[in-house]
């Protein structure tokens, strides 16, 4: 997965709306383990984060809208074993959980959540 880290922060930084980005966190090992946190201004003033823990056996995700307060998140963390698409699923702005077409992939996932923030963002 040499590749991977480069890949996400140039979709990041291609994205019309984020305006800055930096690096909090950034580990890599010979054996293929990435542990990655970047935080990101976006234009309108929220921030987004992604975070990311990779092994070569799997993979746990986090990727947050917020400002004062959390807006959007999608994850896999396994605490909603009753969603469909378990672990993986999304919280709205209301706090509700629910499914999640996403499924670890960041570089396809990737994509997909700055889309859905870009029309969470323009209908705010």
């Amino acid at each position: 997965m040499p590749a991977l880290v480069p890949d996400l922060l140039s979709l990041l930084r291609a994205h019309s709306l984020v305006q800055s980005l930096r690096v909090v966190n950034h580990d890599e090992t010979p054996l293929g383990k990435v542990e990655l946190k970047v935080r990101c201004r976006l234009h309108g003033g929220c921030q987004f984060q992604v975070w990311l823990h990779h092994e070569p056996t799997f993979q746990d995700y986090a990727y947050q809208l917020f400002s004062d307060r959390p807006l959007l998140r999608w994850d896999n963390a396994p605490h909603y074993p009753d969603v469909t698409t378990h672990p993986h699923h999304f919280h709205n702005e209301a706090g509700d959980v629910g499914t999640s077409p996403l499924y670890g992939d960041p570089i396809v996932d990737l994509p997909y959540v700055l889309t859905e923030i870009e029309k969470w963002v323009m209908s705010h």
